[in-house]
Protein backbone atom coordinates (compact mmCIF):
# COMPACT_ATOMS: atom_id res chain seq x y z
CA UNK A 1 0.00 0.00 0.00
CA UNK A 2 1.14 3.77 -1.40
CA UNK A 3 0.91 6.03 1.57
CA UNK A 4 1.75 10.08 -0.20
CA UNK A 5 2.98 11.90 2.71
CA UNK A 6 3.45 15.19 0.89
CA UNK A 7 0.64 18.13 0.68
CA UNK A 8 -2.78 16.98 -1.19
CA UNK A 9 -4.92 19.65 -2.65
CA UNK A 10 -8.42 19.54 -3.81
CA UNK A 11 -8.30 20.72 -7.14
CA UNK A 12 -12.06 22.15 -9.27
CA UNK A 13 -12.31 22.37 -13.11
CA UNK A 14 -12.07 26.38 -13.18
CA UNK A 15 -9.08 26.38 -10.81
CA UNK A 16 -6.01 25.29 -13.84
CA UNK A 17 -6.24 28.41 -15.64
CA UNK A 18 -5.36 30.82 -12.90
CA UNK A 19 -3.07 27.86 -11.33
CA UNK A 20 -1.61 28.36 -15.09
CA UNK A 21 -1.46 31.93 -15.14
CA UNK A 22 0.19 31.84 -11.67
CA UNK A 23 2.87 29.63 -12.65
CA UNK A 24 4.12 31.48 -15.72
CA UNK A 25 4.53 34.29 -13.70
CA UNK A 26 6.71 32.86 -11.15
CA UNK A 27 8.58 30.84 -13.78
CA UNK A 28 9.25 34.08 -15.21
CA UNK A 29 9.88 35.82 -12.22
CA UNK A 30 12.40 33.39 -10.44
CA UNK A 31 13.98 31.84 -13.58
CA UNK A 32 14.42 35.12 -15.74
CA UNK A 33 12.15 34.27 -18.26
CA UNK A 34 10.22 36.43 -20.71
CA UNK A 35 6.43 35.57 -20.53
CA UNK A 36 4.60 36.83 -23.24
CA UNK A 37 0.93 37.33 -22.26
CA UNK A 38 0.84 33.90 -20.92
CA UNK A 39 2.33 32.20 -24.11
CA UNK A 40 3.58 28.79 -22.73
CA UNK A 41 5.34 27.96 -26.45
CA UNK A 42 8.79 28.46 -25.44
CA UNK A 43 9.03 28.52 -21.83
CA UNK A 44 10.12 24.68 -21.65
CA UNK A 45 13.03 25.13 -24.15
CA UNK A 46 14.03 28.01 -22.32
CA UNK A 47 13.99 26.51 -18.84
CA UNK A 48 15.95 23.64 -20.65
CA UNK A 49 18.76 25.76 -21.15
CA UNK A 50 18.60 27.49 -17.98
CA UNK A 51 19.35 23.33 -16.36
CA UNK A 52 21.84 22.68 -19.08
CA UNK A 53 23.48 25.86 -17.58
CA UNK A 54 23.66 25.29 -14.30
CA UNK A 55 26.83 23.62 -12.22
CA UNK A 56 24.88 22.91 -9.21
CA UNK A 57 21.40 21.14 -10.10
CA UNK A 58 20.11 20.59 -6.54
CA UNK A 59 19.87 24.30 -5.80
CA UNK A 60 17.71 24.23 -9.27
CA UNK A 61 15.56 21.42 -8.20
CA UNK A 62 14.72 23.29 -5.23
CA UNK A 63 14.23 26.55 -6.51
CA UNK A 64 11.91 24.75 -9.41
CA UNK A 65 10.28 22.65 -6.52
CA UNK A 66 8.99 26.22 -4.54
CA UNK A 67 7.91 27.64 -7.85
CA UNK A 68 5.69 24.76 -8.49
CA UNK A 69 4.31 24.82 -4.97
CA UNK A 70 4.06 27.72 -4.43
CA UNK A 71 1.20 28.50 -6.86
CA UNK A 72 -0.50 25.43 -5.42
CA UNK A 73 -0.71 26.63 -2.74
CA UNK A 74 -1.69 29.96 -3.75
CA UNK A 75 -4.49 28.22 -5.71
CA UNK A 76 -5.82 25.32 -4.55
CA UNK A 77 -7.53 24.14 -1.33
CA UNK A 78 -5.15 21.92 0.55
CA UNK A 79 -6.57 19.25 2.68
CA UNK A 80 -5.11 18.25 6.16
CA UNK A 81 -2.60 15.33 6.57
CA UNK A 82 -4.17 11.72 5.68
CA UNK A 83 -1.87 10.00 7.94
CA UNK A 84 -3.96 10.81 11.41
CA UNK A 85 -4.10 7.36 13.29
CA UNK A 86 -6.95 8.93 15.59
CA UNK A 87 -9.40 10.99 14.31
CA UNK A 88 -9.75 13.98 16.24
CA UNK A 89 -7.06 12.93 18.94
CA UNK A 90 -4.11 14.41 18.44
CA UNK A 91 -2.56 12.46 21.19
CA UNK A 92 -3.12 8.84 20.74
CA UNK A 93 -0.66 7.90 23.31
CA UNK A 94 -2.49 9.83 25.95
CA UNK A 95 -6.08 8.81 25.11
CA UNK A 96 -4.81 4.98 26.15
CA UNK A 97 -2.77 5.99 28.99
CA UNK A 98 -4.86 8.07 30.67
CA UNK A 99 -8.61 6.86 29.70
CA UNK A 100 -9.32 5.15 32.75
CA UNK A 101 -8.17 8.45 34.67
CA UNK A 102 -10.18 10.96 32.58
CA UNK A 103 -13.69 8.97 32.99
CA UNK A 104 -13.03 8.66 36.80
CA UNK A 105 -12.48 12.36 36.90
CA UNK A 106 -15.35 13.38 35.16
CA UNK A 107 -17.49 11.26 36.85
CA UNK A 108 -16.25 12.53 39.88
CA UNK A 109 -17.29 15.94 38.55
CA UNK A 110 -20.71 15.15 37.41
CA UNK A 111 -21.62 14.00 41.21
CA UNK A 112 -19.83 16.89 42.89
CA UNK A 113 -22.04 19.17 40.24
CA UNK A 114 -24.75 17.14 41.24
CA UNK A 115 -24.69 17.99 44.90
CA UNK A 116 -23.10 21.67 44.62
CA UNK A 117 -26.98 22.99 45.78
CA UNK A 118 -28.00 19.97 47.89
CA UNK A 119 -26.66 20.38 51.54
CA UNK A 120 -27.75 16.33 52.58
CA UNK A 121 -26.47 14.63 49.21
CA UNK A 122 -23.32 16.08 49.89
CA UNK A 123 -23.14 14.94 53.29
CA UNK A 124 -23.93 11.35 52.60
CA UNK A 125 -21.30 11.51 49.99
CA UNK A 126 -18.78 12.59 52.49
CA UNK A 127 -20.18 9.84 54.91
CA UNK A 128 -19.82 7.32 51.71
CA UNK A 129 -16.31 7.76 50.94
Amino acid sequence: MYNFLGTRYVIKGQQHTEFHKNLLQLISKNFQIENNKGITKGTDEKLNTKITGQKDIGVFIEKFDETMQSPCKKTFKHLNSPNTTAKGKSFPWWMDAFKIMRKRTNTLRRRYERTLNNEELRANKKKNQ
